[in-house]
């Protein structure tokens, strides 16, 4: 049996996630590294970023009863891998833990902040400056009483680095200066361990991860900490990512090198629909994007296939089957574009019916035979993923693993 990836599983805290997961693809997985360009060094990964104040009052106003100055800090987390393929081609992924969400209530700050400036006196409306609308949000004003919540909108205005999801691009050609890539900026993928997450819990927030690496792939998942959740613990998401280029299928016509390179992520909010490159721009999410078609247009959607039964069927499976030794089915999952139709298969991951298996259940294939190979299973919860797009969504994917992995 060859074990021809590296495989690898742990945690780490989400202030150190993105660093975790740069030193296991392009150090630790040995002969099927990836290449660090951006930064230089691994240790520049979430390295913290010079403290911004911002101030509240934008109109030179003043008052006492309130803070209007914050200092806020940051973590970078930019950073950029080469993946040099088994076809001689090269490609590149960038990883950032972007600015977190405004929740409902700090959007709901924001325009209270805007619209508490003007009031009526009884006779016409009058105005109010930035430090006496700080003063009634926090009640403290002598003048009016309270209305709006300054600690909401103080937190919204005081935003850091995400603690539930980070962000994802792919393409095939640095900038000038090497620190980013030739790409639309705001196109990008979202890669989500958490829905909503409480405001006490910070950046120390325990993160699982699964990951497999070749030179032509990476397979992840990601596992925000339950412990930081409650029943009915719907926050925690399993998510999953594949990175990389695929395998031919059988019958290939033609070399698939060129372009041979695609990205899909698993997101806690719907995804953007962009159109960066035309109306059948790929979202990298709920498809799969490539870094072209066969022919050359940028990022398109391809879709999965693989064996997979009527999701409406009425199913009660406690045991895998009872004619074929408990087995469970699970087949390789091939890619197809709307118009190129079957491209390529994905590389030490499969799908299978989700049902009667717990996640990290291993799954042995030609079991004792010199082609064996071990999967892990894993049910995806994020909300948005690929699957979403596919014959059955009640379906999971399985990552290849070593035998000898608990």
């Amino acid at each position: 049996m060859a074990e021809n990836f590296y495989y690898v599983e742990g945690n780490s805290s989400v202030k150190n996630l993105v660093k975790t997961l740069v030193t296991e693809i392009t150090q630790n997985a040995g002969i099927y590294n990836w290449e660090l360009v951006y930064p230089a060094a691994i240790t520049d990964i979430g390295a913290l970023t010079d403290g911004v104040t911002v101030n509240l009052i934008t109109d030179e106003s003043t008052t006492s009863l309130v803070q209007t100055k914050y200092n806020v800090g940051g973590a970078n987390d930019k950073c950029i891998l080469k993946a040099n393929t088994s076809t001689g081609k090269s490609f590149y992924l960038k990883i950032d833990r972007l600015m977190a969400d405004l929740s409902q209530a700090e959007k709901q700050a924001l325009l209270d902040f805007k619209e508490l400036h003007s009031y009526f006196n009884g006779v016409g409306t009058s105005h109010r400056t930035d430090a006496e609308v700080l003063e009634v949000m926090a009640g403290v004003s002598p003048k009016w009483s309270k209305s709006g919540d300054y600690d909401v909108y103080v937190s919204a205005k005081t935003k850091s680095n995400a603690i539930n999801n980070i962000v994802m691009q792919i393409g095939t050609e640095l900038n000038a200066a090497g620190d980013d890539l030739v790409i639309d900026k705001d196109y990008v993928h979202r890669l989500a361990w958490y829905r909503k997450v409480q405001p006490n819990i910070k950046d120390f927030l325990p993160v699982q991860y699964w990951i497999n690496v070749t030179k032509d792939s990476i397979n992840l998942i990601l596992r925000g900490d339950p412990s930081a959740d409650v029943a009915p613990y719907s926050n925690y998401l399993t998510s999953y990512a594949y990175i990389g280029a695929l395998k031919p299928i059988e019958d290939s016509a033609t070399t698939d090198d060129i372009y041979n390179f695609g990205i899909t992520t698993s997101s806690d909010v719907e995804p953007p629909y962009s159109q960066s490159y035309g109306e059948r721009t790929a979202t990298g999410i709920t498809d799969i994007c490539m870094v072209a078609n066969k022919i050359g247009l940028p990022y398109q959607p391809h879709y999965p296939a693989f064996y997979a039964t009527n999701p409406f069927m009425d199913k009660c499976n406690v045991e895998g089957s009872r004619w074929n030794h408990k087995k469970h089915q699970f087949s390789d999952i091939t890619l197809v574009h709307p118009v190129d139709m079957e491209r390529g298969k994905m590389i030490n991951v499969l799908a299978g019916d989700a049902s009667s298996i717990y996640d990290m259940d291993k799954l042995a294939y030609k079991k004792d035979t010199t082609d064996e190979e071990y999967y892990k299973k894993f049910k995806i919860t994020a909300p948005y993923h690929f699957l979403n797009n596919s014959a059955n969504v009640n379906y999971c994917v399985a990552i290849r693993c070593y035998k000898a992995t608990q």
